[in-house]
């Protein structure tokens, strides 16, 4: 209740600055007042007991006299002299109160941080999510707001939810279409183009935000770029919402930038299905794709301080939700594990307890995670950006952050009492894991794309010209080795073999006659012109004998295109269909370079592969072998760029199989025949010798520096 220093403050006159203004709210049943300063365009809740003291700050009381006040209209709820001389604190830190303060008052609030300086830290923190802002919005927002009235009524729900219904029908009815062109969104021809249709879109999504706060009475002041990722992309800063007493507007506020995207993508989806593939429908199929996954993946992610967040915020009645989520992982810390009586919990109930021990530590490996997804993606394209974005965040996220701890361990006056507690569990846990991350074996694995083919292939070629007249075996079917397959009839290739019999038989009667007549200068070129002769007339009846195509492997016959071509012309040397042995296959997989040479060292293979359609059946691989040389050209097509796999392949020559890097080819042979057809692409995954954590990514970084290098 008293203070020691409170006669430094108590004579002191304090005015509420008058840019704060105050909303009341119920949270869970509780009153808090929320203050918002409209200068610095920040907010910060108290309880009603402490704004029943700031409300008295009017400059015709001293401090001493308004806390008197407050004891006899609150006696059990009035804030005693420390916490009137800490809210004095963060009120003057803040800037949200008139006074003049003597210089060892002024020493008491101990204002060590400034708001340039604050700000700055805050940018350096999340430096890889940059706010620049541009322009007041305000204007523009207020000329709108009749859209805004429209938009957020009943009418424009009506509206929105009819035109959702039409998108998703739409995208029910061409499905198959939708996932085949699913494939070129993220080619690089249409990398251009999604970030165009990105970047138009987040600005309707942000003016969603901004016309929402405007239709419940909410101020838009700012509005400019945040450079996510390096990426830039449009901002409209709609926290003027946190004010809103109603907790369904401000979930509405949380909400529109979605509500916004989603109306878009119903709108693309009925453009793309009517316009096909045209430039337009190209970019209304981004429209679609990014309105719709995107939005789902990114804004709907509670994880991440975007719209999902700011709605499970105001849906759990959970303001300041990260933070005190921070704080609740601290507080678990210290009373449990370093035994500190004087911890207290930031939860006010046993479920909210729950729920910020649950999005801390959710929240705390997700944020792990991607920060390390992002340092990996940029060092895997600009090895220079990322090593030192990877240094920075080293520093910021891990050796400050210990810096601090061990400043905590040592010196915070918390933990007087139990100071050896707390540095034995550290020293112990700190032990434990680097033990775990450097001791303890993890298994681990690697996967490859490749495709499934038969060990015995034979390509059924054509070698004479001519028309389909008959079809003797149907695709597929099982054939013996000689069976016939189909016949083709050429006309001009009997014609000529008769005109050659003829010339033959004539050229034989003048060689005869030249022999009887004994006239030598005619002999020898006459033998060979039979010579030559015979020689025609033997191609030309193995062509004619060709045109009986027959089988000549067992195996099965496909030809998915013979039927088709019954009394059409085939030209000489076409591909007409295949005869494979499907009982004996292989998987060929294309390993990268670096994982290659653990393969050949496997003292035990093990591996299994999945395939599209069948990712719950796993087929094992009885063994596999590691083709010892290098190899550019990929076994398939499909695995490339062009068509549709994940291997970067050169554009020259149209082909599309040979790859930019060069790679191992690796056969497996599985243990029992997949249900598949050949020619499937799959993915094998190598299971390879359990390693720590810090040897599994010191190779990493050194494969992938010696890569990039």
């Amino acid at each position: 209740m008293f203070s020691e220093s409170w006669h430094r403050v108590a004579r002191e006159v304090v005015t509420l600055s008058p840019a704060v203004n105050a909303r009341k709210q119920v949270v869970h049943g509780e009153v808090w007042y929320v203050l918002h300063d409209r200068i610095q365009h920040e907010f910060f809740r108290v309880r009603p007991a402490a704004w029943a003291f700031i409300a008295r700050l009017r400059g015709d009381r001293n401090v001493e006299e308004v806390w008197e006040a407050c004891l006899e209209l609150y006696p059990d709820e009035a804030p005693g002299q420390e916490e009137v001389i800490r809210l004095l604190s963060q009120l003057y830190q803040h800037n949200l109160f008139q006074s003049t303060f003597a210089p060892d008052s002024a020493q008491l609030f101990d204002r060590y941080r400034k708001k340039k300086q604050k700000k700055m830290r805050g940018q350096m923190i999340n430096f890889l999510f940059i706010h620049l802002p541009l322009f007041d919005p305000n204007r523009l927002l207020k000329a709108l707001s009749p859209l805004a009235v429209f938009l957020f009524s009943r009418w424009g729900m009506a509206l929105w939810s009819g035109m959702i219904f039409i998108g998703l029908k739409t995208v029910i009815e061409h499905f198959g279409l939708l996932v085949e062109q699913s494939e070129a969104a993220l080619a690089p021809g249409n990398i251009g183009w999604l970030y165009l249709c990105m970047v138009s879109i987040k600005l309707f999504h942000e003016f969603g935000h901004g016309l929402a706060c405007k239709r419940f009475g909410g101020e838009v002041h700012d509005t400019g770029v945040m450079l996510m990722i390096f990426t830039p992309l449009p901002y409209v800063d709609a926290s003027a919402s946190w004010t809103f007493r109603p907790k369904s507007h401000r979930m509405i506020v949380d909400a529109a930038g979605m509500y916004v995207e989603f109306f878009l993508a119903a709108i693309a989806a009925v453009v793309w299905a009517h316009t096909g593939n045209t430039l337009v429908g190209r970019l209304a199929y981004n429209v679609m794709f990014i309105s719709s996954i995107s939005t789902m993946l990114f804004n709907l992610n509670p994880l991440l301080r975007f719209d999902g967040y700011y709605l499970l915020s105001d849906g759990l009645d959970l303001p300041n939700l990260y933070s005190r989520a921070t704080q609740q992982l601290k507080h678990l810390c210290e009373s449990h594990l370093f035994d500190v009586e004087a911890s207290i919990s930031p939860a006010h109930t046993r479920r909210e307890s729950f729920w910020l021990t649950l999005y801390g530590v959710a929240s705390l490996i997700y944020r792990v995670f991607l920060l390390g997804f992002i340092v990996y993606q940029v060092s895997t394209r600009f090895l220079g950006l990322g090593l030192l974005i990877a240094a920075f965040c080293l520093i910021l996220y891990f050796v400050v952050p210990l810096g601090k701890f061990l400043k905590y361990l040592c010196f915070s006056e918390r933990l007087h009492r139990s100071r050896k507690r707390a540095v034995a569990v550290s020293a112990i846990l700190a032990l434990v894991l680097l033990s775990g991350i450097s001791i303890v074996p993890v298994p681990r694995s690697s996967t490859s794309p490749g495709i499934l083919q038969a060990k015995e292939d034979v390509q059924i070629i054509n070698i004479t010209d001519g028309f389909v007249a008959e079809v003797f075996t149907r695709s597929p079917q099982q054939v013996a080795a000689g069976d016939p397959l189909f016949r083709l009839q050429n006309d001009e290739l009997d014609q000529r073999i008769q005109s050659a019999q003829k010339l033959l038989s004539d050229t034989l009667v003048r060689l005869e006659q030249a022999r009887q007549e004994g006239t030598l200068l005619l002999i020898t070129p006459l033998q060979r012109e039979v010579q030559t002769l015979q020689y025609l007339l033997f191609e030309l009846e193995k062509r004619r004998e060709g045109l009986l195509i027959r089988a000549p492997i067992s195996g099965t016959w496909t030809s998915p295109i013979l039927t088709e071509m019954m009394g059409t012309w085939v030209p000489r040397g076409t591909e007409v269909g295949r005869v494979m042995e499907l009982s004996d296959m292989e998987f060929l997989a294309v390993v990268s370079q670096k994982d290659a040479a653990e393969l050949v060292n496997l003292p035990e293979a093990k591996a299994e592969i999945r395939f599209p359609g069948q990712a719950a059946k796993v087929f094992e691989v009885s063994a596999f072998e590691v083709h010892p040389a290098q190899q550019q050209n990929l076994p398939s097509a499909a695995l490339g760029w062009l068509g549709g796999g994940k291997i970067e392949v050169s554009r020259e020559g149209g082909e599309g199989v040979r790859a930019l890097e060069s790679f191992f080819l690796v056969s497996a042979e599985l243990h029992q025949t997949p249900q598949v057809y050949p020619y499937q692409t799959g993915r094998i995954r190598f299971y390879l010798e359990p390693e720590p954590f810090l040897y599994q990514g010191l190779r990493k970084l050194r494969q992938l520096v010696q890569n990039r290098l």
